[in-house]
This record gives structure tokens, sequence and C-alpha cells, in this order.
């Protein structure tokens, strides 16, 4: 064997060697912080066995109809941990961690709309939650929530949305706020979610990620801290891939749950643009024109007794900046599906509720 030959498979085998101890070195690293991160983080919330795997929820307060919580895109439930308190003292109140996020197990893959709205189903029937709900989205949220109701009309009394996602936002959005990337073609995507498994499992994530500090009227550093904490878990790359690498499905999906019929509806919308670039300020602007009074309102109409709310001084972020907006907006839905179902009932001449 000549000597080139001889120093290229040797090198060969070094890199080969060197790149296992890497990876195993990794997913070391990553495993023991997990565990770190289950002995400092205080389990909040019930885990309930749905099938195989564990979904989190946590209730507080009494009174009905029950209020279920969904957040946005990529957050746990404990997001909405000052809203839920203040909540409390008028209805029963539950935010839930979705399949990959907060204190739940992964979900499967791909976790679309009519998945994450059946384990919100499971997971209630499970947790013994009876309904009908209250159904409260914000942002990506207000997917899952109309999702739910396009599946399970008759457990649903009443609805808000945050400033929720819109099925046609992405056509209308100005390219700024669009994907980098066209959609990945099918065939492709569950490679990319291993992918995402992958540099999660060997803490390739963990090592770059960087915490966003977080700070919202109402929030203690502790519950903040609780919160950045949850956020960053390394694991969530591949339950935000599950979930994101199926938008096209997911914007299908929320088209095809249809109206709301006369349930009581309240759509909060946001009166500031987004936060972008200066050079895109004016075209920001200009969108959050056509998102005030042309996409929200299409929401309003989903209902006959939808209601359309734009809140002046807030932003996207508006569950955090002017929480006591979104609980007043809550309340009123509260009272209006009361009302509705005592009307109903005598209407039907069946026995009022207790």
């Amino acid at each position: 064997m000549r000597p080139r030959t001889r120093w290229i498979r040797d090198a060969r085998r070094i890199l080969a060697v060197g790149f296992s101890i890497l990876v195993i070195a990794g997913m070391a690293y990553e495993q023991v912080g997990r565990v770190r991160e289950r002995r400092r983080l205080v389990h909040i919330g019930t885990s309930y066995d749905v099938g195989g795997r564990t979904l989190n929820l946590h209730c507080v307060g009494s009174g009905g109809p029950t209020v279920i919580l969904d957040a946005g895109a990529n957050d746990p439930g404990y997001a909405w941990a000052v809203i839920q308190a203040h909540v409390a003292p008028f209805a029963r109140v539950c935010w839930w961690d979705r399949a990959g996020f907060g204190w739940s197990a992964p979900g499967p893959y791909p976790m679309t709309l009519t998945v994450i709205a059946k384990d919100l189903h499971d997971l209630l029937h499970v947790a013994n939650i009876p309904g009908p709900y209250v159904l409260v989205g914000y942002s990506f949220g207000g997917f899952v929530v109309r999702v739910y109701h396009g599946i399970y009309p008759a457990e649903v009394r009443g609805m808000v949305l945050v400033d929720a996602a819109h099925e046609d936002a992405g056509a209308r959005i100005p390219a700024w706020g669009r994907a980098l990337m066209p959609p990945i073609p099918v065939p492709l995507r569950y490679p990319v979610y291993l992918a995402a498994e992958t540099l999660a499992a060997s803490g390739v994530v963990r090592l770059l990620r960087h915490p966003r500090p977080f700070s919202a009227p109402g929030w203690t550093p502790e519950q903040a801290h609780v919160l950045m904490d949850v956020r960053s878990r390394s694991d969530v790359v591949a339950a935000d891939a599950s979930i994101g690498l199926f938008n096209d499905e997911n914007e299908r999906q929320v088209r095809a749950s249809g109206g709301l019929r006369d349930t009581p509806l309240l759509v909060l919308t946001a009166g500031l643009p987004l936060s972008v670039p200066p050079q895109f300020a004016t075209s920001a602007a200009a969108y959050q024109e056509v998102w005030k009074h042309e996409l929200q309102p299409q929401l309003a109409r989903l209902s006959s007794r939808g209601r359309q709310v734009i809140v002046a001084e807030a932003g996207h972020g508006m569950a955090f900046e002017m929480p006591e907006v979104v609980v007043g907006a809550i309340r009123d839905v509260v009272r209006q599906s009361l009302d509705f179902s005592t009307s109903a009932a005598k209407e039907s001449g069946l026995p009022l509720a207790r």
C-alpha cells in the first residue's frame, strides 16, 4: 500500500472516531441539560395519559363555562399565567401544553391542526373537564380553536380571538414578512423533521440557544424566569418543525373548519403595526391597515354574533402587553355565553343549566 493511500485511510478513521466522540459527548451534554432542567423547573399543571403519551393541563378557578386558553406558536401554556390568574375569580380557566411544548411529551408527526385539536379534546376528556367551553386563541392558537370548533361544534359556547392568525395573511403580507424559503416538498419534510430532532438530541441546539429576556406587566421575575426556561427547551425545535413544515396543510384545515354559526365571538385586533426594521416601517403600517380592516373583520364575520375590537395601543404581543384587555374580553364572552345559553334553554323549554 502506498504511503499516500495509507495516510488518507488513517485520516478518515481519525475523523470518523473524532466525529463519533463529538456526537456521544453532545448527546451526553444534552441529557445532562435535560436532567438539570427537570430538577430546576417545578412541574406546573398535571400530566394526563392520552394514549401512550402525556399532555399537560393546568386549571384554576370555578364556575362555568370553563375557559380554555390556547397559546401562540412556539409558546407553552404557561404563557397565559397572568391572564389565567385574573380570569379565575369569575370562571374555571385552563391552559394546556401542546405536544412537545411546556411539560407535555412529544407528539406524532406531523402535528397538524386537526391532530392538535383532537389532542386537546382527548386531554379535556381524560382530565374530566366537561364542556361546553369558551375557547381563547392567541395568534396561532386562533387556528387551533377554530379547527376545534369545526370538529366539536357542540362543545364550544363562546370564543375570543386575540390578534389571531388568518389563513390569508401569508398571501397579503409584504415580502419582508414571508418565509425566506418556499414550502418544502412533502417527501422532504420528514427528513427535515428528523434533522431537527437530531440537532436537539445531539446538544447543538442547547449549545447555540440564547434565551430571550422577558418581562411584561403583571409578571413577577420568578414567573418570567420560568417562562424563559420553558420556552428555551432544546427539544421544542422538533415540535415546532412538526407543525411549521405543514403551514400549507394547516391553512387548508382552518379554511375547511367553516364558520362559528351563532357562537358568541369577540375578535381583539392589534392597532399597532408589527415591529420591523426602519426601512420597512411604511410597508408595515400599510399592511396593518389590511390586517385591521380586511382580514380581522373576516374573523368577526365567522359568527352572526361576532364583534371586532381594535385595541389602538396594542401590538401583536397584546396578550403580554395589555393582559387586562384580554381578561375583559374573556369576561364579556363568558357573560354572553351564559345569557345565550339561558335564552336558548327558555326557547327550547329545557331546564336551565346550573
